[in-house]
């Protein structure tokens, strides 16, 4: 049985305790030593707050856990509320300052509210402690906008301290329970069930077609069984896990994200995401749009039931279909198609174009694996000039010793590519297909620049899941924000900064008085569509989050 080690215990005159630390102290059979007993630390639980007299049970500020409850003859961790009236007068939930910030916050929460997050995470989160840890732990990510405050100091200074009240401020820097509660298989179907069922009320078909991509997240996590040696995407070997998202096509929001161990791509994946979605939260994604490293045989065959039949000839259902880029690798007709077209590329019945580039582009139908599909060939004009170009004035000597095929296909291969399908349409309407998975690839960049998605460093298996399903709800929130501030002239950056200027006081009774905004406050608040109140009760702003 574990025990509790306490160290340097000191108390005060009126018997509260002033300093100390403890550790979880765990025996062990060691017939080598003296005793037999070989005792070593199994966790560091840090300073004390409270201690039964048998020492057998604590209240504790853990460097990992925050604020916590360990009993050693359960061998069990429970939650200190704000009402524990073994922590009087400890700071352990201090009153929140007079004077904090009030811009940056509001306005998230503000906008959070009017594109129905808020309700959407209090369906999902039905205990007032998670709900109130996940607000603000999202007005945290979003606010901080790439500095390197803390959470903690974070909440402190600014006005969610007020209106968060069941938080404490000690848990927050290294917040183990909230990621180990979000890595619950639970909560991440509540979230996305809540969320999609808001979805649906805007967007009927949300999530019926979705782009599927995945990116790697290196990280130095010990024992993880998702981690894998893995080479994509970096210079060299690296263990990863990899983060598989799931977006809807329309919207280009999450609808579910899964994780895989290494680069292992291929149908298993595919099937187990789609298998996945349709069990836990009903949906059957009706299209995929997905990138080279998925296509493969199998997937192929997965989606052309019959061998040498037209696509989509499945009666009265909707067919599913793919979208996705040829590989250039053996087994794939990619140079073939180059040579059957390449003397069509001069002729302007084949151009058009989309997002300022010239593209040529024609389709061709073919046997692949032994099942019918669509090959589109295009080539983007613009950068095989430009790219071959650059490439060409690198080692102008090497061009001039290549044979004349290798000149002729040196001139469009920076600007080349196929993409297969197992529908029939035209190139120009294949392409706006096929460039709608650029959502997925900004989405990984939101997650990777803005919300600090990776590295991941020094997390168990479940807190690696509550650290991803957390910063998926950031991440959606950012994102939101940006299509509301898409074509207003103005940046995230500088949103937040202009109103992380404006300041509030507290008052005894509760009410927000808000310091008068200067004129660059003002703008940004209206283009957001949001107003400023003068003041404010408490009561009001918690009984917006439904804490109230």
């Amino acid at each position: 049985m574990p025990c509790i080690k306490i160290q340097k215990l000191v108390f005060n005159d009126d018997g509260s305790i002033h300093s100390g630390s403890a550790s979880i102290l765990v025996s062990s059979y060691d017939k080598s030593i003296k005793g037999h007993s070989r005792k070593t630390v199994r966790e560091k639980l840090g300073r004390i707050l409270y201690i039964n007299e048998g020492h057998t049970c604590g209240i504790f500020l853990s460097p990992t856990r925050g604020l916590v409850e360990y009993d050693a003859e359960k061998d069990e961790f429970a939650i200190v509320g704000s009402g524990d009236p073994r922590l009087p007068g400890l700071g352990v939930f201090p009153a929140p300052p007079v004077h904090t910030v009030f811009g940056d916050a509001y306005l998230v929460l503000g906008f959070a509210e009017k594109c129905g997050m808020v309700s959407v995470l209090r369906d999902a989160f039905t205990n007032t402690v998670d709900y109130e840890k996940v607000i603000c732990h999202l007005l945290h990510t979003i606010c901080k906008d790439g500095s390197k405050i803390s959470c903690d100091d974070f909440f402190t200074r600014s006005v969610a301290s007020c209106i968060l009240r069941d938080i404490p401020v000690g848990s927050l820097g290294a917040d183990t329970p909230y990621f180990m509660a979000m890595g619950e298989d639970g909560a991440k179907l509540a979230f996305f069930r809540s969320f999609i069922k808001h979805m649906r009320r805007r967007y009927p078909d949300f999530g019926t077609g979705c782009y599927v991509d995945s990116t790697p997240l290196p990280n130095d996590i010990a024992d993880n069984p998702l981690n894998a040696l893995c080479s994509h995407g970096i210079a060299s070997a690296s263990v990863q896990t990899r983060l598989v998202l799931v977006l809807d096509e329309e919207t280009g929001l999450p609808v579910w994200f899964q994780t895989i161990p290494g680069n292992v791509l291929d149908l298993s994946t595919i099937s187990g995401v789609m298998e996945d979605v349709a069990e836990s939260l009903g949906i059957r994604i009706g299209s995929l749009v997905l990138d080279a490293g998925y296509v493969t045989k199998s997937v192929i065959g997965e989606f052309n039931a019959d061998p040498c039949q037209p696509a989509g000839a499945e009666g009265d259902r909707k067919p599913r279909t793919i979208v996705a880029r040829m590989p250039a690798k053996k087994g794939y007709p990619h140079r073939k198609l180059y040579n059957e077209t390449r003397h069509l590329y001069p002729n302007a019945k084949y151009e058009f174009i989309r997002k300022s580039h010239t593209y040529f582009g024609t389709v061709r139908e073919i046997t692949l694996f032994g099942f019918r599909m669509y090959a589109y060939v295009y080539v983007d004009k613009d950068n095989a000039l430009t790219l071959g170009r650059k490439d060409r004035e690198k080692d102008e000597d090497a061009y001039q010793r290549l044979t004349m095929a290798e000149k002729n296909w040196h001139s469009v291969k920076y600007g080349y590519f196929v993409l297969l399908s197992n529908t029939r349409a035209e190139p120009p309407q294949m392409l706006d297909e096929y460039f709608g998975r650029t959502s997925i690839e900004t989405v990984f960049k939101t997650g990777k620049d803005f919300l600090s998605l990776l590295p991941l460093s020094k997390w168990s298996m479940q807190t690696v899941l509550g650290k991803l399903l957390s910063d998926t709800i950031c991440t959606i929130v950012y994102l939101e924000l940006l299509k509301a501030l898409k074509g207003k002239e103005i940046s995230m950056p500088k949103l937040l900064g202009t109103t992380s200027s404006l300041m509030c006081l507290r008052k005894a009774d509760g009410t927000i008085c808000v310091e008068t905004p200067n004129k660059g406050t003002k703008e940004v608040y209206s283009k957001v569509g949001i107003k400023i109140p003068s003041s404010i009760s408490l009561d009001d702003i918690c009984k917006k989050l439904g804490l109230k």
